[in-house]
């Protein structure tokens, strides 16, 4: 069978990252394990080039050998990496529901964030429609900010490792989004430990004047914090008696049910 692939002598500029790529490219596409004069054959590659690129990728796990063949084939850490992608996609269509319906039960907008590389992210987003335009929340699906300044930031930067916590702390510059924003590392710092404690967060118009929200965590079913919801609104409605006796409760239930349909078995 022959093995379609890119010429890379045609392409001098093609760094080892490009290389690496085409490399796994070429044996998913293959569907088989290929040996070394496999690959090079089919991506034009010496080799001596190929030799090294191979044994690292496979020291990483992206590419295993057959012991016996010696060809080689996609490895699990790569497995792993797109399996953590589908999961990402689930939670969005598994949350969705129970968006609404909070959404629905509280009165106000809500959101589905991650974290990636020290921002949250909006994967999904609820309105109340019957609320008027102008009190509605600003964000918008794909939108990245700050963590540190947001609800569903505290409640995922929180359950880090602590020590990756710690050197968060001490490297991140915490610009202040308006006067409420907490720009001090110690006090940040107590907040996260109570956050964990309590299994919620709060933003008290932090990052934008005049909107608050309540954060809780989402669970994976191996007990990773993977997502955060918040229920976002203007702080005359967010009163501080209506998040204690409502919204917390409401954020933690849902997000606790969240969780349960991604196999998080509650302790």
């Amino acid at each position: 069978m022959k093995i379609e692939g890119k010429n890379l002598k045609q392409n001098p500029k093609v760094n080892a990252v490009r290389k690496a790529i085409l490399v796994m490219e070429t044996i998913s596409k293959a569907q088989r394990s290929l040996s070394i004069k496999e690959i090079s054959a089919a991506l034009g590659m010496p080799k001596s080039t190929l030799h090294h690129l191979v044994s690292t990728l496979t020291e990483f796990g992206f590419l295993a050998q057959d012991p016996d063949t010696r060809k080689y084939n996609i490895g699990l850490h790569l497995v792993e990496i797109g399996q953590a992608y589908l999961e990402q996609l689930d939670l969005r269509s598994i949350s969705h529901p129970f968006l609404e319906r909070l959404a629905q039960a509280v009165g106000e907008t809500v959101h589905l964030l991650i974290l990636d590389q020290y921002d949250v992210v909006y994967i999904d987003k609820v309105e109340n429609l019957s609320q008027p335009t102008s009190l509605r929340c600003s964000s918008y699906i794909g939108r990245r900010i700050d963590a540190y300044a947001t609800a569903a930031g505290k409640i995922l930067l929180s359950y880090l490792p602590e020590t990756t916590i710690q050197d968060y702390l001490a490297y991140q510059t915490l610009t202040p989004k308006t006067d409420y924003t907490i720009t001090d590392p110690l006090e940040l710092g107590k907040q996260f430990q109570q956050v964990k404690a309590d299994g919620f967060a709060l933003d008290r118009q932090e990052n934008e004047v005049g909107l608050q929200c309540v954060g809780a965590p989402i669970f994976n079913r191996d007990a990773q914090c993977i997502a955060a919801l918040s229920i976002s609104g203007p702080a005359g409605r967010l009163t501080k008696e209506r998040i204690e006796a409502v919204l917390i409760p409401k954020a933690k239930e849902v997000a606790e049910q969240i969780s349960r349909a991604l196999g998080y078995c509650l302790r």
